[in-house]
Formats: C-alpha cells, sequence, structure tokens
C-alpha cells in the first residue's frame, strides 16, 4: 500500500484504528463487529456510522472490564433497555451480552461491547446455540484491524433486514463473500429465518 493510501486509509477508518490501538495490549481475542466490519472487509467506506463495535468472547469478559476501566472507561450493561453498572467481578450471563462503554477522555468517547458465546473448538450464535462456526475462522485477523467473519455479522443484522443500514451491509458486503462464506449464511438464515429475503440473494 503506497503511502498515499494508507493516509487515506488511515482517515477513513479514523474510528475502528483508535479502538484497535486502545485494545493493543488486550491478551485475548477481540474483533470489530457491527458495520465497521463490514466496510473493513470491503475495504470501503459504503455508509455512515454511530459507533463502533467490539466482540469478544463471553469468557474473556472480566479480563477485558479490568483492562478498560484501567483506562479510564465506565461500562455498563444493557438489559431490556436499561443501563446498569457492571460490578467489577460480576460475571454476566446469557442472556445479557452489550456493554456500553463511555470515556470523555478517548476519542472515539463512545464504544459498544459485545460478547460472543463459543466452546473450545466453535463460535456459538447467541439466538440459535445450534448454529456453529470454526471458531478459529469467526475472526478474520485483518491488518491492522480484526473482524468478526462478515457471515456472522451479516446473520445477526438479518434479523432486522428492514432496517436501511443492514440491508446495505448485506448489499455492500454479498459480492465480496466467497463460497463457503455464502453456503454457511445461506444455512443459518434457513435455520433461523426460513422466509428470509437474503436467502435467494446467496
Amino acid at each position: 500500500m503506497s503511502k498515499s493510501c494508507e493516509s487515506s486509509f488511515a482517515e477513513a477508518f479514523r474510528e475502528p484504528l483508535a479502538v484497535a490501538n486502545l485494545m493493543n495490549d488486550f491478551p485475548h481475542s477481540w474483533c470489530i463487529a457491527g458495520g465497521w466490519a463490514i466496510d473493513l472487509f470491503v475495504n470501503r467506506i459504503s455508509r455512515l456510522h454511530k459507533d463502533v463495535d467490539i466482540a469478544v468472547w463471553r469468557s474473556d469478559q472480566l479480563a477485558l472490564r479490568t483492562y478498560l476501566v484501567k483506562q479510564g472507561w465506565t461500562l455498563e450493561k444493557a438489559i431490556n433497555g436499561q443501563l446498569l453498572p457492571w460490578i467489577d467481578g460480576e460475571f454476566l450471563e446469557l442472556p445479557v451480552h452489550t456493554i456500553w462503554c463511555r470515556n470523555a477522555h478517548a476519542q472515539p468517547n463512545f464504544i459498544e461491547i459485545l460478547f460472543n458465546e463459543c466452546n473450545e473448538q466453535h463460535f456459538l450464535f447467541r439466538r440459535e446455540l445450534s448454529i456453529t462456526h470454526s471458531r478459529e475462522d469467526a475472526i478474520v485477523p485483518l491488518k491492522p484491524v480484526p473482524i468478526l467473519a462478515p457471515e456472522i455479522v451479516l446473520l445477526y443484522k438479518a434479523k432486522n433486514a428492514s432496517n436501511q443500514k443492514n440491508q446495505s451491509d448485506f448489499e455492500v458486503a454479498l459480492p465480496h463473500l466467497n463460497n463457503v462464506q455464502r453456503t454457511w449464511l445461506k444455512t443459518a438464515l434457513s435455520k433461523v429465518h426460513p422466509e428470509h429475503e437474503w436467502i435467494d440473494k446467496l
């Protein structure tokens, strides 16, 4: 990548790159999720993004909490539309899976943490635990920012396909999905959303 391309990339992806810098010393797996993951996957900005989502394995949550609190972040758990303090040492189980993080002195000053389920070998889809994905391949090690596999990102987004941003993310990612990714997503959608409009497009 030329210096001008590197500069353009750094400017376009400023927020996820800042989050990557924040997570640089975290000693466990993590990745960018949500719409930013799709744009990093296709290597271009396709739409505006409200915030940056980070996915981590649920099993690493306490290490993550300690890591972020030490850097000045305030963490709250999202439960039934309410934000509640995440107490030191409290291990969060399903259905809790979202943490709001704020730090007035950071940029960006807000990030959202999403817990992903797993066992030793597989990612487990939170909404239907029988849907699995190779744990090794669930995180795509893009440089300099790892992302949640786009087919997994889209499976989460499929629940609300009428949302313009989710539909846009699907359309942007679709031409870049390989046959393995398409087949996995189609199979998963057929199980959780058997009448989904995206199935025929895959």
